[in-house]
């Protein structure tokens, strides 16, 4: 028998105890009955002589009373969690171990653990504001000569403030790799548990990091912050300290701007925690950031497995009336599933984008992608040619024919206007779905726990923090204008646009999906949106979200024609107006709407980008709307992110070869200052300058501009081996989009970012050509590589060392190359410095001096 699943099961159950201090709280209250019940036991008894057992028992009884609150406070302490003490580390090294004094290191790692936040999941335009997980606080030191002055300390300690207790300690061990250690020891005070581990790195800054991701994984499980998103399946379980640190690096460098290297972090995570759906919302969320809208779409189609239905199953209730109360005896799928869905609907209804890029072949890092992904739609959208065609429910037969031809439409994708409107008739059934099953979570999910909050100020245990988690930013108005109003207009707009080149003017799409509103595209009046706005929005116009769904709404209605001359002006006005409403929402709301993106809402969001248009009136309200709301300078605004994504990734490789050159130039230039290199190390720097002159032959060259991964490839290549110049330079790398600390140039003419990427193409790439262009054009790359021989075969002559005036003249000659890229690429020089100056990088040779030809040869 396969005993495998029993022991993983072993293997994920944490060793500290979980807190259960709702139940030491409701002992505390019976024991509270018993102490009232022994008291007036006691005053009945007092009359009489005997008297002297009653007394005693009221006293037992208080001081059992006692010990369950102690027990209570100390429980909510561990759930909370409460202060946690950090001990001053211990130092197990010999003394001629190279490393900072024991203090330092402690300090190091109270500052990594006070530093830990939390960073709740979002799946909407906004960044969750971090959450305070650990509370540092130092211990009480008892010193027996001081007894007098220690006793009120020892008195404060028997009310329970500490929880937890860190300690640690110092280790090193005579090992190439990762040489210096530290044991690091969690004690919980609950209970007496306990558990400790070794953690082994490079340096001591890695050790310091590592062990605390260890702590935090250790104490989030069994904590409060456990029961929250995305960690709420790990509850009581060992947490990984990998998929915790690759979560909390992805967020930190999603909110850098830096979303290439967050892509890959997030990747990690879902790795780890593939069944996680609030990772996987994330995921597609940072590819939508990145334009990568199939790839979005294609993270959010394959995880709605995770809602316990395959795909025949989830297109069955989609598209019918039945099953409507799943989610009532499975509502913590609901929960966790909503965000995927939410944003799945959003992808698929801004079909003018997603279209494009499904029949222009963008939009995704693989080709393969929208292959792969066509048979999946077509399993659960088929119904959508039916509505196209205005014909009844087909039999199974005709369903399997319906599957097999819109699988063939969307792996030709030729027809955009067609896929679009499939699209768009996707996201109104994901929209219309989605809002009712919503409806029976407010029931079900949310009643219940705006009860029990309301309950704690009446009864302390109902602090505890229900495993329901918290509410999701969508509120039913959200919803509703959602599926009365955004999803309708965008249906009408896409059929309205497949009407002009394949049916005559006057038809406006299938009906039966429209029938519910009274707005019609032809015919579009202000007053009527105005009230199906209203009628939707309900009493939930006070929050955020439904006003920016709102403005959304007016926006896209722009793109209708009317013979009124103040259409489009009405519906700006109105649109920036629910947008200033949305920013000016108090509460909770208003810390959501404050940390919506800017980048998203002034140059991102497809539907407002009809305010978005220049010269216009409406974008001069939007303008205005937008310095109110994010104050920044002005000299960015006269230079916004292009709106194409492949110039802005153009953009992006640009301003990364930029800081790459100054990164390399610097390291060169601290080179030429050593007196002597040993050999091998002199090898190994070619080793590295002959990797990352191939990984820029690669960025640049247009052919590899969506492949993602080259680029975090080469910013972890030049992270892990030119530290610490790389980490002390203030812009590498480079966010995705420049923010307002950027230089004036940070922003350039598209045309001429195309046009220099390609001239470096051209110049790196002459070493491939043939032996010819090899001898006579020879770049950075080439003699790297050739130098690399050299240098091995003077090695194994006995060669040890390189002497000072080699090391300075091979420094000097690379750092010209890539000081001179840097200034081409800046616009400082022409072209032609740097391409001299990369056919002059030394080149070494084991000729003697008086047998060599040429400036830049040196012999070894």
């Amino acid at each position: 028998m396969f005993h495998g699943q029993a022991e993983n099961d072993r293997n994920l159950t944490a060793p500290l105890p979980a807190p259960r201090y709702v139940a030491w709280w409701v002992w505390s209250g019976v024991g509270f009955l018993g102490m009232g019940a022994a008291f007036g036991w006691s005053m009945a008894s007092s009359s009489n002589k005997g008297w002297t057992g009653p007394r005693l028992t009221l006293l037992i009884v208080c001081v059992l009373l006692l010990y369950l609150l102690w027990r209570a406070t100390r429980a909510w302490l561990a759930y909370k969690p409460g202060a946690v003490d950090v001990q001053q580390l211990e130092d197990a090294t010999s003394a001629c171990t190279p490393k900072p004094s024991a203090v330092d290191l402690t300090a190091k790692l109270r500052q990594r653990l006070s530093d830990s936040s939390m960073y709740p999941p979002t799946t909407l335009p906004a960044q969750a504001p971090p959450e305070s997980f650990l509370e540092l606080l130092g211990d009480v030191e008892i010193d027996p000569k001081k007894l007098g002055s220690a006793l009120p300390r020892i008195l404060s300690r028997l009310r329970p403030k500490l929880a937890y207790r860190v300690g640690g300690v110092l280790q090193f061990r005579d090992t190439e790799s990762d040489p210096y250690g530290m044991t690091v020891t969690v004690t919980a005070f609950l209970f007496g548990g306990s558990r400790a581990t070794t953690i082994w790195a490079s340096d001591w800054d890695d050790v310091i990091r590592k062990a605390g991701s260890w702590v935090v994984s250790t104490l989030l499980p069994v904590t409060r912050a456990g029961r929250l998103p995305p960690w709420r399946r790990w509850w009581g379980r060992e947490l990984n300290p990998e998929l915790y640190e690759a979560y909390q690096e992805a967020n930190e460098l999603s909110r850098a701007g830096r979303h290439h290297e967050a892509l890959e972090r997030y990747f990690t995570a879902v790795r780890l925690d593939p069944k996680n759906p609030y990772l996987r919302a994330e995921l597609a969320e940072t590819q939508e950031k990145m334009r990568l809208h199939i790839d979005a779409l294609d993270t959010c189609q394959r995880a709605l497995v995770l809602d316990g239905q395959d795909v025949h199953s989830y297109a069955e209730r989609l598209w019918s009336e039945r099953h409507r109360l799943r989610y009532f005896r499975h509502p913590r799928r609901f929960r966790e599933l909503l965000g995927l869905r939410y944003r799945n609907s959003i992808i698929l209804g801004t079909a003018e984008v997603t279209a494009k890029q499904w029949c222009n072949d963008e939009g995704a890092n693989s080709k393969e992608t929208r292959v792969n992904l066509a048979p999946l739609l077509a399993q659960r959208y088929w119904r959508s040619l039916f509505y196209v065609d205005n014909t009844r429910i087909p039999n199974k037969q005709d369903a399997q024919n319906y599957r097999e031809l819109l699988s063939r439409i969307l792996k030709g994708g030729k027809d955009e206007t067609l896929i679009r409107l499939v699209f768009q008739l996707a996201s109104w059934q994901e929209t219309s779905r989605l809002a009712r099953d919503n409806t029976w979570a407010q029931l079900w999910l949310y009643l219940p726990a705006w009860l029990w909050s309301r309950a704690r100020l009446a009864w302390p245990a109902a602090y505890y923090q229900s495993v329901r988690g918290p509410r999701f930013a969508a509120t039913r108005g959200a919803f509703q204008v959602n599926r009365k109003v955004w999803a309708p207009l965008r249906l009408m707009w896409a059929s309205w646009d497949y009407s002009k080149w394949r049916l005559p003017r006057e038809w406006e799409g299938p009906d039966t999906c429209l029938s519910e509103t009274k707005i019609r595209w032809s015919r579009l009046n202000v007053d009527d949106l105005d009230d199906e706005l209203r009628s939707a929005a309900g009493i939930s116009r006070g929050d955020w979200l439904t006003n920016y769904n709102m403005a959304c709404a007016y926006a896209v209605a722009m793109r209708a024609e009317s013979p009124d001359p103040d259409f489009q002006r009405k519906l700006a006005e109105r649109a920036v107006k629910h947008l200033e409403k949305a920013a000016l929402t108090s509460g909770e709301s208003f810390k959501s709407f404050a940390v919506v993106e800017r980048t998203w809402l002034a140059y991102e969001d497809p539907d407002l980008a009809p305010l978005r248009e220049k010269e216009t009136r409406a974008n001069e309200l939007f303008d205005d709307f937008v310095r109110t709301a994010y104050p920044r300078a002005e000299a960015l605004e006269q230079h916004p992110p292009h709106g194409q994504p492949d110039d802005q990734l153009r953009e992006y490789d640009y301003r990364l070869l930029e800081e790459i050159a100054k990164v390399m130039q610097q390291v060169w230039n601290e080179r030429s200052e050593k007196a002597d290199v040993d050999i091998q190390c002199a090898t190994e720097w070619l080793r590295v300058e002959r990797k990352i002159w191939r990984f820029i032959h690669e960025i640049s060259d247009s052919a590899n501009k969506r492949r993602w991964q080259g680029r975090v490839s080469l910013i972890r290549y030049i992270q892990a081996n030119c530290q610490p110049t790389s980490s002390s330079s203030p812009g590498f790398p480079p966010p995705l989009v420049p923010d307002e600390d950027a230089s004036p140039n940070g922003h350039r003419d598209p045309k001429k970012i195309v046009r220099t990427l390609a001239v470096l193409t051209h110049d790196m790439g002459r070493t491939h050509a043939s032996a010819r262009w090899r001898v006579a054009r020879a770049t950075p790359y080439s003699n790297s590589q050739k130098g690399q021989g050299i240098l091995r075969e003077a090695a194994a002559d006995g060669v040890a060392r390189l002497d000072a005036r080699t090391v300075r003249a091979l420094s000097t000659g690379y750092a010209a190359a890539w000081q001179t890229l840097d200034d081409w690429l800046e616009g400082e020089v022409k072209h032609s410095p740097f391409r001299q100056a990369a056919r002059h990088v030394p080149r070494l040779t084991r000729r003697p001096p008086w047998g060599t030809h040429g400036k830049r040869k040196l012999p070894i």
